[in-house]
């Protein structure tokens, strides 16, 4: 049996009165188990700034001046790139195409049956 009574500061306390007395050791000891497994709040320490970030214009005036690539270095950037792609193999490939198929071959049935019956539905209503 669990009663709820409220305590000074307003929250809520439990009081369990077991139906057996040989239950008492075993549930406080369950409970002062689940009472320390409770995480526990850190308080960070937060240290106080001397001043005001610097203005990103100020701090990156330097970035401003750095040079983009060439167009060459870009295809060459790009050849590297694309030599670290694991390409799929034939079979995958044919794979991948059947079941984009069927799919679309799905969405296009149901798209389909849907307009035809919301067709012959307006027919009858409408027409």
């Amino acid at each position: 049996m669990v009663e709820r009574r409220q305590g000074a500061d307003g929250a809520g306390e439990s009081s369990f009165t077991p139906d057996d007395a040989a239950q008492v050791p075993e549930a406080e000891s369950v409970a002062a188990a689940a009472r320390s497994a409770r995480p526990q709040r850190r308080v960070a320490d937060v240290e106080k700034k001397d001043g005001a970030t610097p203005k990103r214009r100020k701090a990156s005036a330097s970035a401003k001046r750095s040079k983009g690539t060439t167009p060459a270095e870009f295809v060459r950037q790009s050849v590297d790139e694309l030599k670290k792609v694991i390409w799929p193999t034939g079979l995958q490939v044919r794979q991948y195409f059947v079941v984009v198929l069927v799919f679309v071959l799905f969405i296009i049935a149901y798209v389909g049956l849907l307009d035809l019956g919301f067709g012959a539905l307006l027919l009858r209503l409408l027409g």
